[in-house]
């Protein structure tokens, strides 16, 4: 019989699993993301979409060292994908986004409520499918993002 200890200790590697596979999908919707040109005035870094690429694999290299439990920023996760596509593509569905956050789907939709609160996201529903909401950074998130990106060094 299964002692309560080896229910969580299963139930944590079952998160973790998951939580790995959520990074896997944000990965590859990230990487399949068009290169945002021009992005960056003459004055600032010269790829900040770079930048931000590698924030994001500097923080998912985390995860070879320590459990992933223990870095959820949701909300993070969420803008750093949708600055990487605000050039190219500029909008993820809802269902694309909360893949980005490593974070239950009603966590992620509570933080998509807040991010829109907070002025930082926009919200669209498709006019061809009601049931689909676009999600981009709004010009005041997306100036926010690229200043923290200059502002920020890395290596």
């Amino acid at each position: 019989m299964e002692t309560v200890e080896d229910l969580i200790r299963d139930f944590s590697a079952k998160l973790g699993s998951i939580a790995g596979e959520f990074g896997v999908r944000a990965d590859q919707i990230i990487s399949s993301s068009r290169p945002a040109p021009g992005i960056a005035p003459s004055d600032g870094p010269p790829d900040l979409v770079a930048r931000a690429r590698g924030i994001i694999a500097s923080r998912k290299a985390r995860r070879k060292y320590f459990p992933s439990d223990l870095f959820h920023e949701p909300a993070w996760e969420m803008l750093m994908a949708l600055f990487i596509i605000y050039e190219g593509e500029h909008t993820m569905n809802v269902k694309q986004l909360v893949s980005c956050s490593d974070a239950p789907a009603t966590t992620s939709q509570r933080w998509i409520d807040h991010l829109h609160k907070s002025g930082l996201i926009d919200r669209v529903t498709d006019t061809i499918d009601r049931r689909r909401i676009d999600i981009s950074l709004s010009e005041r998130g997306h100036a926010a993002m690229v200043n923290y990106l200059k502002d920020v060094t890395i290596g």
